[in-house]
């Protein structure tokens, strides 16, 4: 790596950034609307826990969480100094507070570095966590071998862009029937690389929603290209099995575009309403998909 040139300022802090932790353990930084998804995600699982206390105690088949995309399971949001909890820590922490604790959390991450200080606090912490090696679609298919088929299992998947939320991960996890899945579809992934996608010279979304490009409105406006895509992945989802939620988290930026939104895939309609009494905590930013 070249010196820096004397007097030279430094590089200011990118989102995805990696950077060492107030416990010293690896941390990324994040842009701010994460603690706006943490917010919900927090949400859910105390409404959840209402239902998942039945699955916990001897003799029942236990409660699990899992993340595919857990990240370092401590963050910085651009910006500032202090750091907040990664999903799976925070999930951890919530379930204790609610008196429901999770029986088993599964972790899984590409970026090996990640995953193992994911591990590392979640472990400080007492949590009965398990961390799974490979792609997401590789550790859901493994994850899914140890789970109970007659347990209660909550998965988050929250990874940086559409690409790499691959069809196959839900179609793995679906294959429990008590399996509920909070999703991120990032709006901005769409925005920035539909037009190349329906071109032919990007094939980034194949994996996400196959086939795709087929039923595209080719020459419509780019809401009507983010909303072909979108309306057949939700068309793919229920063949799979699971519904889509009707009701969608859009979290916008400054310039009031879409940056990403939250919903739930679920098969028992409790979940559904523990959803939407989350979305009603949020009746300014919770809309449709382009509202």
């Amino acid at each position: 790596m070249a010196a820096r040139k004397s007097g030279a300022k430094p590089r200011a802090d990118e989102v995805g950034d990696e950077v060492q932790a107030d416990d010293g353990l690896s941390a990324v930084v994040v842009n701010n609307w994460t603690e706006d998804k943490h917010h919900l995600l927090r949400k859910y699982l105390e409404l959840q826990a209402k239902a998942r206390i039945n699955w916990l105690g001897p003799g029942s088949k236990g409660a699990t969480y899992i993340d595919l995309f857990c990240g370092t399971g401590r963050s910085r949001v651009i910006g500032r100094t202090s750091f907040i909890d990664g999903s799976p820590v925070l999930a951890w922490k919530a379930s204790q507070d609610d008196g429901a604790p999770f029986t088993k959390l599964y972790i899984a991450d590409i970026n090996e570095r990640a995953r193992v200080a994911c591990e590392k606090r979640l472990r400080a912490l007492g949590a009965p966590v398990e961390a799974v090696e490979g792609t997401a679609v590789e550790a859901a298919k493994k994850v899914v071998e140890k789970l109970d088929p007659y347990g209660l299992h909550f998965a988050f998947l929250d990874p940086f862009n559409l690409e790499s939320l691959e069809l196959e991960i839900i179609r793995t996890l679906a294959s429990l029937r008590r399996m509920d899945i909070l999703v991120h579809l990032s709006a901005m992934d769409i925005r920035r690389n539909a037009e190349r996608y329906l071109s032919g010279t990007s094939d980034r979304f194949e994996k996400c929603a196959p086939g795709w490009a087929k039923v595209a409105k080719r020459n419509g406006t780019r809401e009507e290209i983010f909303l072909g895509l979108l309306e057949h992945w939700k068309r793919q989802v229920d063949g799979i099995g699971m519904e889509t939620s009707s009701g969608f988290h859009s979290m916008r930026n400054g310039q009031n575009q879409v940056i990403y939104w939250l919903l739930l895939l679920y098969r028992n309609d409790l979940a559904a309403r523990f959803w939407n009494i989350v979305l009603k905590h949020k009746p300014n930013e919770t809309r449709g998909l382009f509202d």
